[in-house]
């Protein structure tokens, strides 16, 4: 087990969180990290998934004329 420094604040409302859920102040922890974990992840998936549909825009520029032709 390592030790973690926080503030008094923090320290107080994570308290007040875990004793909420009814839970340790290490699990509510734990659930924490493991949730920041799952949503890392699916940041990380979307970003796969989405990179074959991302174009390279930097030259691009609006015509307003040239798109009320078609």
């Amino acid at each position: 087990m390592q030790t973690l420094q926080i503030s008094d604040q923090t320290a107080n409302h994570l308290h007040d969180l875990a004793q909420q859920e009814h839970i340790t102040s290490a699990e509510l922890l734990e659930r924490l990290v493991e949730k920041y974990r799952k949503e890392q992840a699916k940041q990380r998936e979307l970003r796969e998934f989405f990179a074959p549909f991302q174009k390279d825009m930097t030259g691009f520029k609006f015509d307003r004329e040239d798109a009320n032709a078609r």
